[in-house]
């Protein structure tokens, strides 16, 4: 019913459903949306006759300020001619053989078959909403639609009403005419065939047979079979639609249809074709069935060379250029062969480069990039016995973050004596002497490469480039020999990005600045901090300059787009606007990234020549005389020195580089001249040797590093011996035994370094904004698609699984500018998909796969669904998706791979490893026919007013408000994110886009540990007193809450997954109602107990999901607690031989409680233990066995008692909070000011619990570990924290609070009474038992039950048997409230094979109980499962206190 349709010459079908004729060919409202303030869409359109046969001329489809005009060869937007596919601002146009679709994400779908057929097809929150020749949408025929002043129209009145006038439009209404008698017959035979049986079963024909006797009489020109092709094809079109199956009713004689390449027509088919690059999109497909051009079963279609449809093993492979099957495609790490339209990889034995650029920027092995402005000598790389490399940063000029690379240090062998200095200016010295290249010693050899570079050479795997023009930059390359065998600001080289900040004390760290000043070379260096601001904020002019150069690596018409395939110049751009408005030489750090982006495309085996045609030229033409400038120099041997050796000492397995150097066949001679060979001089191991000369070379050492033995340095200025150094995190010092949390896994502190468990971490992908992504293995980018794609996806290549998991997200635009709103999410679970948009879900059957277990649940602003194999997903209602998997999860799509290795996240759908983000991501959408995104466009750029405000708003990511966190999580690139969303929000959203990429650094920063409450009235307000009842205050805001807290549904509050702490809205009940119930959304005094087997997930597609749960234990003071229970059996799969009936009644002695109590309930065998407490519980249990009639025998009990001197009882006290530490700075919250306080404390407490009243929730030493307070905790004294010795502001002590265990013993008694009962007949249909007992305080133990078991018997006579045991007590006196618990069990009818019964009777009198205080009653319901043994009697032991002195 969400449909309307035309078709025919006049026929037309509402979206409830009246099917009418009207034969105007005018422009007439086929729907539009007319019942708001606000018009988001409307469709117009105009009919025309063309040799007779009635035909659409056009459709016109308005989309807020889009208006789309389609003609069957021509398609335009607001005037302008466009090309198919087309998308723009949440519309796509596409077409087929068959069809125009036009799809907008408002939610409307138009197709026209380019002919006499327009469909229109609306979503569901436009019912009611509608007008125009397709009706109200409002459920109900005729009604509204032809009712005008209470009297029902004609449908010719009712479409002359929808007219559109056009200027000069010359159209004439339709009008009225007489009803002809109709002949049926041919029509009705037709279309309630057998052939049509499935449709006539989903939709009623008879609306379609009167059109088509419509069809038949108007047809007067034509032959009787044209005349009901259109609608026949309209039912067939609707029979898919409702989900019949319409037969394929043409034949090359009747309404035959014409395909193009290979393909066939078909009246029900998937619109979503499978291709050779997609070849799974008809399983990912929303759409209805519908008729069509399909290939053929076996085939997809070529949509790389449009060779029509082919067998997928014909499929081709496209990279840059097409390959077919069997071709090899080389890349730097991988050689991969195309198969059958994917690619098949193997990985290379590649070394791997960490480089060190314009100064400030390193790349490490695994190829984690960051940005560390350095003063001190730093390690750069360390592998153990074989080398060290130190580099020296420093500023370069007067500007603190002006950082330049001064010299490289190159300690081989661990030789103090064996030293290599390379500095700034092209000088290398080994042991402190200059020395000329090229240069061997021992397995190295030293050589310039060109005037601009100096490659260092060993046989040992380690290569290093040295760039000195214009700046100092180096990259260090190693062998895949030295994996996981490296340390230093290189990182680990173990192929996974996560772990590359790790410290020479083994933490990871968050930050650059933390990380590298771990690894400085000397302690008398000062710690670096964090760079914030931006400096392209300091001078318009650099801003200008920057932009305006660094813009050549992005543009596709310059020299670097040849690479742009290979390289992302994205990072390169980033680093270039950077480095040209922070270095004061603005051109050389301008030319130093543009190298750096042409190193890194040779390194891919792209050659770029003539990009300093137009910068950087100067470097070009200052050669020196007979030298030429060349891009690409790969040499080694290019001077007169290098002829001399005996042996070629250099390899030319090195990057190309560019500079100057000699033309080919000559040689540079000391003076830097270029001669030919003949002119070269003598040398003799490396000196200059005159005829009939020699000399002696004497060799000389060098030490370079003094150490120091004894004591250390801690770090803070104070010797301490090895094993008490403190460790370093975050910036801060924890002393020797520290134990902090890391992800999944915890790590001490022992003598200076940490040693952390080692458990494999769950993965979050972060999806949010506009397009930013943050993968499973942290590789981060940018990509503003408008498809829908898969996020993550288990079917990776030709891999097969049994279980199919999908991930796919879309954005959803605002305004014209196509502004992401929101995102729409589909998660795929086997059998069943949860779809989340528009704030809510719904969930699918897919009708095939696997049933995956699965919970939905809201938590705080994020809706979470959790499935039972291991995969979460999180949504914020709008556009932040967070997805996480558990370790045994391998996933691929735009979520990367989850194999720890950033470099190789970039994967494609065809399984290639790329460079380029936009190739990646487009290879992801679910779809072929949805266009390509071309270019990542920079928002701020297109909309420069809005850059500024954008810069000012975010700027709070890097202010004080987050100053805790900086330390912990770089803001930079979550500050970079946030202006872009803020720039592109321009057509309403503004709020919504900064606030999201704020919420997204406050989030990062939370589950990091650190909680930042950022949101305020003004800013980003979330207002949860919008939940609230007049006069309640329950909801609250939490900027971390923990995801899991105690509720009906969660009675632990235990979290059994990896769900972080998160933002939102939260209950917070009162004393009186402690207990949140979910599913009413109330807080209660006690939960209604249900227990059922449904398990912890659910696959059921309701809308609330519940879970297995018990009501928690209730905790209050000075009353008393019943627990409820109430129990139903099955039948017992055994034989009874009888049925019992026990009633036992017991009287407690006096109670006084005035203190905590709880209650707690056990199922057999049971153990219940009582603290402090008075316990009450009542259990009837009703049988229904076959009626019997049986006489009792007579039975003797015996009598024992036995006395337990004593029992140990601990119970927690209330909390303490005497001393408020807001008054002077400190707190005192020792025993002697509770007690002084009229508190009462126990003299010897067995333990001591301290929070902070601050985050009472948190871990007293997580929050002090946290805060870095100087406080104690001891049960000897209480807690105490003083003000002075803070050491960190804000310099005074937090308030706390603590409570003690306190301990007392008590004896007890147990008395078992036998009696000896006369026989009695007994007759019954059914037998009740009834339990009940009450134990006073302080305990009550039970600590089993004895049951007999008997076999069946098959006596046909009956005997009874009565028991009778007697306890009596003193009354109960309960100051407090009383609560009565109720426990009924209900038991179905057994199988009997005898007519024994025995009943036991067991009568207790005693006075009545004294209740001071409310009474409560309860009543739960408990499903036991059934028993599989047959039990005839038991035992039972009544315990009961000596009472106590009161």
């Amino acid at each position: 019913n969400s449909i309307c349709s035309t078709w025919g010459r006049e026929h037309f079908k509402t979206f409830d459903g009246d099917v009418y004729q009207f034969p105007g060919l005018c422009e007439y409202n086929l729907a539009s949306d007319c019942h708001g303030s606000y018009q988001e869409f409307s469709v117009h359109m105009k009919r025309k006759m063309a040799g007779g046969n009635p035909t659409v001329s056009y459709v016109v489809v308005t989309i807020s300020d889009l208006s789309f005009h389609l003609t069957k060869n021509l398609t335009t937007v607001n005037g302008q001619s466009i090309n198919l596919p087309y998308y723009k601002a949440g519309v796509q146009l596409e077409q087929n053989a068959v069809y125009i679709k036009l799809q907008a994400k408002v939610g409307i779908v138009v197709m026209w078959n380019r002919d006499d057929a327009v469909m229109v097809e609306l979503d569901s929150d436009y019912t009611n909403r509608t007008c125009g020749l397709c009706g109200d949408f409002n459920g109900v025929p005729v009604y509204n639609e032809f009712i005008h002043n209470d009297r029902q129209m004609s449908p010719i009145e009712f479409g002359n009403r929808q007219k559109v006038h056009r200027p000069n439009d010359d159209c004439e209404d339709p009008y009225e005419e007489e009803d002809e008698p109709l002949d049926r017959a041919t029509c009705e035979q037709m279309l309630r065939s057998d052939s049509w049986s499935s449709c006539n079963t989903v939709l009623n024909p008879e609306r379609y047979i009167q059109a088509c006797i419509q069809d038949k009489c108007g047809c007067s020109n034509s032959t009787d079979d044209l005349c009901v092709c259109s609608t026949l094809s309209e039912y067939s079109r609707q029979c898919s639609h409702a989900g019949g199956q319409p037969p394929n009713w043409r034949t090359p004689q009747f309404c035959a249809k014409q395909c193009p390449f290979n393909m066939v027509y078909e009246e029900s088919g998937s619109p979503c074709v499978d291709t050779c690059t997609h070849s799974d999109t008809s399983s990912l497909c929303k759409d209805h069935k519908m008729d069509g051009c399909f290939c053929p079963a076996g085939t997809v279609f070529d949509d790389i060379s449009l060779r029509g449809c082919i067998p997928q093993s014909e499929c081709q492979c496209k990279h840059n250029k097409v390959y077919n099957s069997g071709e090899v495609y080389q890349q730097d790490r991988e050689e991969c062969t195309c198969y059958e339209g994917r690619w098949s990889c193997k990985s290379l034995s590649s070394p791997a480069t960490c480089g060190v650029e314009e100064g400030s920027h390193v790349t490490t092995f695994d190829g984690k990039a960051y940005t560390f402005h350095g003063d001190c000598y730093y390690t750069l790389a360390k592998v153990e016995s074989k080398f060290t490399i130190l580099v020296q940063l420093v500023p370069c000029m007067s500007q603190e973050f002006d950082t330049c690379l001064k010299t490289m240090t190159v300690l081989l062998n661990n030789d103090r004596n064996n030293v290599l200095v390379f500095t700034a200016d092209g000088t290398v010295r080994h042991n402190m002497q200059a020395i000329s290249l090229p240069y061997r010693t021992g397995d190295m050899n030293i050589f310039e490469a060109s005037s601009f570079h100096i490659l260092l050479q060993t046989s040992f795997g380690l290569q290093i480039q040295i760039q000195h023009v214009p700046i100092m930059q180096v990259y260090v390359t190693l062998e895949q020999s030295y994996k996981m065998k490296t340390r230093g600001l290189c990182g680990n080289y173990n192929m996974v990005l996560s772990d590359d900040m790790k410290t020479p004390q083994g933490m990871v760290e968050g930050t650059a600045s933390s990380f590298g000043n771990s690894w400085k070379a000397s302690h008398m260096c000062q710690d670096r901090e964090e760079r914030l601001d931006d400096p392209c904020s300091f001078s318009v002019e650099n801003e200008k300059y920057a932009e305006h150069w660094c813009s050549l690596l992005r543009s596709p018409e310059s020299t670097f787009a040849q690479c742009h395939a290979m390289v992302d110049p994205e990072t390169y751009y980033k680093r270039c606007t950077y480095a040209s408005c922070n270095c004061e030489k603005s051109e050389a750090c301008l030319c130093a990234v543009f190298s750096s982006y042409a190193r890194a495309c040779a390194a891919k085996g792209v050659f770029l020549t003539d990009w300093r045609k137009d910068v950087c030229d100067q470097y070009t033409t200052s050669c020196p005389p007979s030298q030429t400038f060349s891009y690409k120099l790969q040499k080694c041997q290019m001077t007169c020195r290098s002829l001399s050796s005996e042996q070629q000492s250099c390899t030319s397995d090195f990057v190309p580089v560019d500079g100057c150097s000699c033309p080919e066949g000559l040689y540079q001679d000391d003076n830097g001249i270029c001669v030919p060979m003949a002119k070269c001089p003598c040398y003799y191991n490396g000196a200059h040797i005159k005829p009939g000369k020699s000399i002696n070379v004497k060799e000389e050492h060098w030490s370079v590093t003094h150490f120091f033995h004894g004591l250390i340095d801690d770090g803070k200025g104070s010797c301490v011996k090895e094993h008490e150094c403190p460790c370093q995190h975050d910036g801060f010092l924890y002393v020797t035994g520290t134990r902090i949390p890391n992800q999944c896994n915890t790590c001490t502190c022992k003598s200076g370094r940490w040693e952390c468990t080692d458990k494999e971490c769950p993965g979050t992908c972060i999806i949010y904004g506009s397009g930013h992504f943050n993968t499973f293995d942290q590789q981060t980018y940018g990509f503003h698609g408008s498809c829908s794609y898969i996020a993550a996806t288990n079917k990776c290549g030709n891999k097969t699984v049994q279980d199919n998991l999908r991930v796919i997200t879309e954005n959803i635009p605002c305004g014209s500018t196509g502004t992401t709103c929101s995102k729409s999410v589909r998660i795929q679970l086997g059998r069943r998909e949860i779809e989340l948009s528009k704030g809510k879900y719904t969930e699918v059957d897919l009708g095939k796969g696997t049933e995956i277990t699965y919970k939905i649940r809201s938590v705080g602003l994020y809706l979470v669904v959790e499935s039972s194999i291991g995969l979460s997903v999180l949504w914020d209602r709008k556009t932040t998706v967070r997805i996480i998997l558990e370790p045994q999860l391998r996933m691929c799509g735009l979520c990367g791979n989850f194999d720890g290795d950033g470099q190789n996240d970039f994967t494609t759908q065809g399984q290639l490893a790329v460079s380029s983000p936009l190739e990646f991501a487009n290879s992801w959408k679910t779809s072929s026919s949805c266009p390509d995104v071309e270019a990542n466009v920079d928002p701020c750029g297109a909309r420069p007013s809005r850059h500024n405000w954008a810069k000012i708003q975010c700027s709070i990511i890097k202010g004080d408000t987050f100053k805790n966190c900086h330390k912990k999580v770089d803001p930079a690139p979550f500050y970079e994110n946030c202006v872009k969303d803020s720039c592109a929000c321009d057509t309403g959203g503004d709020c919504e886009c900064f606030c999201t990429a704020v919420a997204a650094y406050a989030q990062a920063c939370s589950e990091a540990g650190e909680c930042v409450a950022w949101r305020t009235p003004e800013m980003c307000p979330v207002f949860c007193d919008y939940y609230n009842d007049p006069h309640e205050c329950k909801w609250h805001y939490n900027p971390c809450h923990t995801p899991c807290y105690k509720t009906c549904l969660n009675p632990q509050g235990i979290c059994n997954n990896s769900v972080p702490l998160l933002e939102g809205c939260y209950p917070v009940c009162p004393e009186d109602k402690p207990i949140f119930d979910e599913e009413n959304q109330i807080c209660v005094e006690e939960c209604n107990v249900t227990t059922t087997t449904t398990p912890p997930y659910t696959t059921s597609p309701s809308t609330t999901t519940t879970t297995t749960t018990t009501a928690p234990p209730t905790t209050t003071t000075g009353e008393t607690t019943t627990t409820i229970v109430t129990t139903t059996t099955p039948p017992p799969t055994t034989t009874s031989t009888g049925s019992t009936t026990t009633t036992t009644t017991t009287t407690a002695p006096p109670t006084t409680t005035t203190g905590e109590t709880t209650t707690t309930t056990t199922t057999s065998p049971p153990t219940t233990t009582s603290t402090g407490e008075t316990t009450t519980t009542t259990a009837t249990t009703t049988t229904s066995p076959p009626t019997t009639t049986s006489t009792a025998r007579e039975t003797t009990t015996t009598t024992a008692k036995t006395t337990t001197p004593c029992i140990t009882i601990c119970e927690w006290s209330e909390w303490y909070d005497v001393h408020n530490a807001t008054v002077d700075g400190s707190d005192w919250e020792t025993y002697e000011n509770i007690t002084n306080s009229g508190k009462h404390i126990c003299e010897n407490p067995r333990d001591i619990e301290c929070r902070s009243t601050v985050d009472p929730n948190m871990d007293f030493d997580d929050f002090v570990s946290e805060t870095k307070q100087v406080v104690s905790c001891d049960k000897k004294y209480g807690l105490i924290c003083k003000k002075e010795d803070q050491l960190r502001p804000p310099r005074k002590c937090f308030n706390y609070m603590f409570r003690v265990e306190c301990c007392h013993e008590w004896e007890t008694t147990t008395t078992i009474v036998t009696t000896t009962t006369p026989p009695p007949t007994t007759t019954s249909t059914g037998s009740t038992t009834t339990t009940t007992t009450t134990t006073a305080p302080p305990t009550t133990t039970t600590t089993g039950e004895t049951t007999t078991t008997t076999p069946p018997t098959t006596t046909t006579s009956t005997a009874s048997t009565t028991t009778t045991t007697t306890t009596t007590a003193p009354p109960t006196t309960t100051t407090g409230e009383t609560t009565t618990t109720t426990v009924t069990t209900s038991t179905l009818p057994t199988t009997i094979t005898s007519t024994s019964s025995t009943t036991i009777s067991t009568t207790t009198t005693a006075p009545p109980t004294t209740t001071t205080g409310e009474t409560t009653t309860t009543t739960g319901t408990t499903t036991t499962p059934p028993p599989t043994t047959t039990s005839t009697g038991s035992t039972t032991t009544t315990t009961t206190p000596e009472p106590p002195s009161t």
